[in-house]
């Protein structure tokens, strides 16, 4: 077990985890960073090193994601303003590093990116064009995480972690549905030379 830790932290006001169940919320908006393939794949080998409680539950590998913005479902014309607005956010690709994982209290398992002042100025970015579109958003503290368990109070992960290299050179306007079936609707992509949907 000296391969092991159990720390229960939580980080101070921690982003929405809209992905759980709330059974008066079935669709919101979802700003994210989604991995591709190959890094899920990683992830979802990092995963097998822990030791996990009885009940714990794994989001599917398409469904993993770094939350950057979330907030409630919007008309559609609202959300016309807001492809507008987030179509003038400038999107460089970025080498993230996936380099910590833990549980918090919240009953989360997270993995972390290592600090990358560019996912700052782009989360900062994508706030002022939510805002700028007319949508209301209450601000947070940014802690940047992956979810890749739920029901996990008790979990050990392994001390260490071979750092999971991550290049993002999209962001993606998701609407999330949280009743059955729980599912991603992808609105548009945005990126160099990216063709949105909305």
């Amino acid at each position: 077990m000296d391969d092991f830790t159990r720390d229960n932290s939580s980080p101070s006001d921690p982003e929405p985890e809209w992905d759980a169940e709330h059974p008066e919320t079935k669709r919101h908006l979802l700003i994210a960073l989604f991995p591709s393939t190959d890094v899920q794949v990683a992830i979802e080998k990092h995963r097998e090193a822990w030791i996990w409680p009885k009940g714990h539950y794994f989001p599917a590998g398409p469904r993993l994601h770094l939350t950057l913005q979330c907030f409630a479902d919007q008309s559609q014309e609202a959300i016309h303003h807001l492809d507008e607005a987030l179509s003038g956010v400038p999107m460089q690709s970025m080498a993230l590093k996936l380099a910590t994982s833990r549980t918090w209290n919240n009953n989360l398992s997270v993995i972390q990116p290592a600090e990358h002042m560019g996912l700052h100025v782009l989360r900062a970015n994508i706030v002022r064009a939510v805002q700028q579109s007319g949508i209301s958003v209450h601000p947070t503290k940014f802690t940047p995480h992956i979810t890749i368990a739920r029901r996990t109070t008790g979990a050990l992960y392994p001390r260490s972690l071979q750092p999971i290299p991550w290049t993002v050179k999209n962001f993606l306007l998701v609407r999330s549905f949280t009743s059955h079936p729980v599912r991603h609707e992808v609105l548009a992509s945005y990126g160099p030379e990216e063709d949105d949907d909305v």
